[in-house]
């Protein structure tokens, strides 16, 4: 019989790959402000899981069944000639839950995000003392012309959520929040938003890549930042390999194309 995967050692090892991909990644292992990122990532994703966990094993199921029960009622009552509803109408808890469930998702990446800034600076701040080093968000304004805070429409997950999100709070759950993106724009607009739990499951996957993905991205900006710095003042905290100023100036380049790709900006700086 085959040995069930345990959860948590998967996404601990899945974290590790993905932290192990990002650039001088050594130097978040050796230090104790590594480790409290590391610490940090871990807690962040896992409770992403367990809030998709939430919802697609309970509330949802939940909310199905209580469905079911409703009809079963209605269908020796007395009184049942007082209701005509249609299959929308009987499953508007159910889908008012998958609505509610991107609401608070939303909320979640924003608090992600908002803790992870200031960790992210720390780290560099420490592993370059000596030298003034710019926070992420400075750094990338004026650098990539990029405000962090304002590139939730670069991405089409949190696009997809922060419409969604605003369509409940603002109207209703109708999707008429303008502009609408446009693969969204299939929705009928004299309904109010019906998503499926297959669909709400695949987007929090989405979301808790992306994540990682934003992890990843804003190290690479770090490193841009420190590959920038004059070469004499890094050039004894580099590998070996890397002490050449013409190695840095490459990485720095091919980090700075990597930033804006993934940012999805047309316009390429090294």
């Amino acid at each position: 019989m085959k040995k069930k995967v345990n959860s948590i050692d998967l996404l601990i090892e899945n974290l590790q790959k993905e932290f192990s991909k990002i650039p001088n990644f050594e130097l978040t292992q050796n230090d104790p402000l590594g480790k409290k990122l590391f610490d940090f990532v871990v807690r962040f994703v896992s409770e992403f899981h367990s809030y998709q966990d939430l919802f697609v094993q309970f509330y949802l199921p939940a909310s199905l069944k209580s469905i079911q029960n409703f009809k079963r009622e209605l269908k020796f009552s007395k009184y049942k000639q007082f209701f005509n509803l249609t299959e929308d109408e009987y499953k508007e808890n159910y889908f008012e839950t998958v609505r509610l469930g991107y609401v608070g998702a939303f909320h979640k990446y924003e608090s992600f995000l908002k803790n992870l800034i200031p960790m992210m600076d720390e780290f560099f701040k420490e592993i370059n003392f000596d030298h003034k080093f710019l926070p992420i968000t400075e750094y990338l304004k004026s650098e990539f012309d990029v405000e962090l805070k304002k590139t939730t429409h670069n991405f089409p997950i949190t696009r997809k959520i922060n419409w969604i999100c605003n369509c409940v709070k603002h109207y209703d759950g109708y999707p008429i929040k303008e502009p609408i993106p446009k693969n969204l724009d299939h929705f009928d607009k004299s309904k109010k938003i019906q998503i499926d739990s297959k669909e709400f499951k695949k987007d929090m996957q989405d979301l808790i890549k992306h994540n990682q993905n934003m992890l990843t991205l804003l190290f690479y900006v770090g490193f841009h930042q420190y590959f920038g710095l004059e070469f004499s003042t890094i050039e004894n905290e580099l590998k070996p390999e890397h002490r050449e100023k013409d190695k840095v100036e490459k990485m720095r380049e091919v980090l700075g194309v990597s930033i804006k790709a993934l940012f999805n900006l047309g316009k390429y700086v090294a």
